[in-house]
């Protein structure tokens, strides 16, 4: 080897650290997304369930003669409608 040559570089290890960590990386990302949008679809679902309540409740208070709230139907569908 003369002085002005570099010194051999090890490719095939540098590169499987690197897709190691990208794969990691991404595992990462995708678990976060994932829980966030567990998070958002929880959060829905309560405030479906808020609704259903505070409909089945002013249903209870009308009279028989009385038309049921609109939005009332339109959750009461919803609620009964498969996920």
């Amino acid at each position: 080897m003369s002085q002005h040559e570099p010194p051999p570089v090890e490719t095939s290890g540098n590169s499987l650290f690197y897709f190691v960590v990208g794969v990691l990386c991404a595992a990462i990302l995708l678990g976060i997304y994932f829980v966030r949008l567990n998070a958002q679809v929880d959060q829905q679902r309560m405030q479906e369930a808020e609704r259903l309540v505070l409909c089945r409740q002013v249903e209870s208070l009308t009279q028989g003669g009385l038309d049921k709230p609109d939005a009332c139907k339109y959750v009461r569908e919803r609620a009964s409608a498969p996920q």
